[in-house]
């Protein structure tokens, strides 16, 4: 999956800057347990779309509907700048399997390096 079009950006009454991307696939099942292997996902089935939402704390949240290409994007404020490519290399390291997954965990714990260098951040992802 990818990028196509960025529809819409703006900062959120908490901070958080938010974008709503327009992606070339729709969003998979397959996708969301690669996104598991890095936070909390979250599937409501039970509604017309199945609806999902995902939460790296302190990195990013998504949320949109499986099967669809829209999704949106919310980065944290305090560190917006260390995570502004992570759904890119999300999206582009799922397709590469067990690898991709290792690679993701490296740059993650490489962003919480970064982030606990700039405040005393809480704990990394385990």
């Amino acid at each position: 999956m990818r990028i196509v079009k960025s529809v819409q950006t703006k900062v959120c009454t908490d901070g958080s800057l938010m974008k709503e991307f327009i992606l070339d696939e729709p969003l998979t099942a397959g996708f969301l347990a690669f996104l598991g292997s890095f936070g909390t996902v979250r599937e409501y089935s039970h509604m017309k779309s199945p609806y999902f939402s995902f939460e790296q704390e302190h990195f990013i949240s998504i949320k949109g509907f499986c099967g669809e290409t829209d999704v949106e994007v919310r980065y944290k404020k305090e560190f917006s700048d260390l995570t502004a490519d992570y759904f890119h290399l999300l999206l582009y390291y799922s397709r590469e399997g067990e690898a991709g997954k290792a690679k993701m965990h490296e740059i993650t714990s490489a962003i919480w390096e970064k982030m606990k260098t700039r405040f005393p951040a809480p704990e990394g992802p385990g």
